[in-house]
């Protein structure tokens, strides 16, 4: 700033000795247009600095404005990060309630795979129950095929021609027997196959539940692991991105402040030069009634109140 101004002052030592370099020109033109048009351009000049001085103040203020939004927008975000944090530990917290709920769910589930035992001890009551009433349906069959055999074979005592018959009742009726210990056999193996299948559905189930639940346990940590570190990058982003722009802003104001700085100096300048152009009017006035005095063409009395020649 000190410079700046020194040259600000050198300029106006270069006016003055050029105003001064003028004396002889405005002795020969003795006209009055041109110290009455100087005045109409500085006035214009010192409207248009205030102007600009104004829109300066105008836009300082905006940008003020502008840094206390930003230093706002960080707290914000400060605010937003601790929340994250909280949210993420209470993220954790509810993976551990899910993991015991699934633990209760396992347990649900053998209760569950108890009560489906039962239910195929009672339907194996219900079969052995049916295969007794059929036992008994073919014992009852069995008596009748007995007593159609023992009247077959008072028949065929009397009728030779119905040995024959005798011997086919009597093959049929060993085919039923073979037919019911046949179902009886098929009917236990089925019970043990179903037992061992529902056994080995129920370890197989209980591993996949353990490894799906320990998998899940791991995925869920690393997901909120994962997404915890991309909001805290994200966060550190917007903050080095909010301090950049609150540095610039920070320029900006200090380069406005520095231009107001100027815009003042030269409004400063300017009302100089408008007081040494008033000045230097008075001086070439008083010339030219002090020459039209030397030349008679002016009275004594109106010469008494002229100022002195610099």
């Amino acid at each position: 700033m000190p410079p700046k101004k020194k040259g600000k002052g050198g300029k106006k030592g270069k006016k003055g000795k050029k105003g001064k370099g003028d004396k002889g020109d405005g002795d020969e033109a003795a006209g009055t247009a041109a110290p009455s048009a100087e005045p109409p351009e500085g006035e214009d000049r010192e409207e248009l600095l205030a102007k600009q001085l104004q829109s300066v103040n105008d836009e300082l203020a905006e940008k003020k404005r502008r840094v206390e939004e930003l230093r706002k927008e960080n707290e914000w975000l400060q605010q937003e990060a601790h929340q994250t944090r909280v949210e993420s530990h209470e993220y954790m917290s509810y993976m551990a309630k899910k993991t015991h709920k699934r633990q209760s769910t396992i347990v649900s589930l053998s209760d569950q795979n108890q009560k489906e035992i039962e239910k195929l001890q009672q339907e194996k009551s219900e079969v052995l129950a049916e295969y007794e009433q059929k036992k008994a349906g073919l014992r009852q069959l069995l008596l009748e095929r007995e007593n159609e055999l023992a009247k077959t074979k008072k028949e065929l005592q009397e009728l030779d021609e119905f040995k024959k018959l005798q011997a086919d009742q009597i093959s049929r009726i060993k085919d039923l027997e073979r037919e019911v210990l046949k179902m009886r056999g098929v009917h236990s193996d089925t019970l043990q196959q179903l037992k061992a299948q529902f056994l080995k559905e129920k370890s197989d189930y209980q591993h996949e539940s353990d490894q799906r639940i320990t998998s899940m346990g791991k995925l869920a940590n690393k997901e909120a692991a994962r997404c915890l570190d991309e909001h805290t990058q994200m966060i550190k982003l917007e903050n080095r991105q909010l301090r950049h722009e609150l540095l610039n802003l920070i320029k900006e104001t200090r380069a406005l402040h520095e231009h107001k700085l100027r815009l003042e100096d030269q409004r400063k300048e300017l009302l100089r030069e408008q007081q040494y152009a008033k000045d230097l009017a008075v001086l070439r006035s008083a010339r030219q009634h002090k020459v039209l005095k030397s030349f008679g063409l002016l009275e004594d009395q109106q010469g008494e109140g002229e100022p002195e020649e610099y």
